[in-house]
């Protein structure tokens, strides 16, 4: 080939790429524009083509959104020539075959986080895609940087709005923390508005939450989650007071079902002493055996925010013997017996700060 013919190839190749790159790339659910999505549409024998301008985006790291545009085009483009898939499996499939990096949940309606498999924490761009009138439709989702956990569909009615809600997870400085997003639809609508954002004040601080299929108490969504205590040192792989919640869809959109904390003796402890240093003395004295308890705790001061509390190393919350350290030098051995279905505070005495 000629030096004059490369270097035509080599330009019509680079306009190739930036018309590809610079197709949109907003993030604003209500601002996708309406209709049936043709800019998406990519020609069926050029598909090779943007498969490989896609892998190269990819790893050439310069812009990583606009990678993630393109390839949802491709998924796009994938979903509405395998009809007799669900959408969540055609995304799957073709995920797994070019070998890129993306997170996918649900089967019709169904979501997909794309991210760099070179750089699995430099970022993430989710999209919904959804049918409607037998036609594919898809639009990025305001979700971006976190991992996608999982989707529900709410039952609905032909005619009447259509719900789904999206879980996902992010990082913080006490491990996982769980978001989960409600997004509405109107019939025939051209494209999904948030309506629900759940974050910590709905599910928790930090700790784990899924989705759940089929319970027959209508259950969506179950997170488990804790939070530190005041007066209490938590690492992440630490023991903790957990709770769980369960939520389910209503009016609303996603509403608490029911809320139950895990009963331990390690949360029996922090639960007495939380008790003590509020002035709560009722509720203390409902923790412990018997009442001469409450009394040695005042004499040892635990009531008084001195300083922090913490499990010694290698203790586990469901242990009836505790090693608990308090401060730079303080040492507890504290022993619980159950007491219904929760656990109350037997004993407990000034120990060494020797795990033996």
């Amino acid at each position: 080939m000629s030096d004059r013919a490369a270097g035509r190839v080599l330009f019509l190749s680079s306009i190739v790429l930036s018309s590809v790159l610079s197709l949109g790339c907003n993030r604003k659910p209500h601002l996708v524009p309406a209709g049936p999505d043709s800019t998406a549409a990519i020609p069926s024998d050029s598909t090779a083509m943007y498969v490989q301008i896609a892998r190269d985006a990819w790893s050439s790291g310069d812009d990583n959104g606009r990678a993630a545009d393109l390839t949802a085009r491709l998924i796009l483009n994938r979903m509405r020539t395998d009809k007799d898939q669900t959408l969540g499996t055609a995304a799957r499939e073709f995920v797994d075959s070019l070998g890129m990096g993306a997170e996918v949940s649900g089967r019709d309606p169904a979501a997909v986080n794309l991210f760099s498999r070179s750089d699995p924490t430099g970022g993430s761009w989710p999209f919904l895609f959804w049918r409607d009138a037998g036609t594919v439709h898809y639009q990025p989702l305001d979700a971006s940087g976190l991992h996608l956990s999982g989707l529900a569909a709410e039952p609905s009615d032909p005619g009447k709005a259509q719900r789904i809600a999206t879980l996902f997870m992010g990082s913080s400085a006490n491990g996982q923390q769980p978001f989960a997003f409600v997004w509405t639809r109107p019939p025939n609508g051209p494209s999904w508005r948030l309506t629900q954002s759940l974050g910590t004040d709905s599910l928790g601080r930090s700790g784990n939450a899924r989705i759940v299929e089929g319970s027959p108490d209508g259950t969506v969504l179950e997170a488990r989650t804790y939070t530190v205590a005041k007066g209490f040192d938590e690492c992440a792989v630490c023991p903790h007071v957990y709770q769980v919640r369960r939520l389910r869809w209503d009016t609303p959109g996603l509403v608490t079902a029911s809320l139950t904390a895990e009963h331990t003796p390690y949360s029996t402890f922090v639960d007495f002493v939380t008790a003590l240093s509020v002035g709560d003395r009722a509720k203390a004295q409902q923790l412990v055996s018997d009442g001469s308890l409450l009394t040695a705790a005042d004499g040892y001061g635990w009531g008084s925010p001195t300083s922090r509390w913490r499990l010694a190393p290698g203790m586990t919350a469901t242990s009836t013997e505790l090693l608990i350290f308090r401060g730079a030098k303080e040492a507890y051995r504290v022993h619980f017996v159950p007491h219904g279905d929760d656990w109350v505070i037997s004993a407990f005495e000034p120990s060494s700060r020797s795990l033996d």
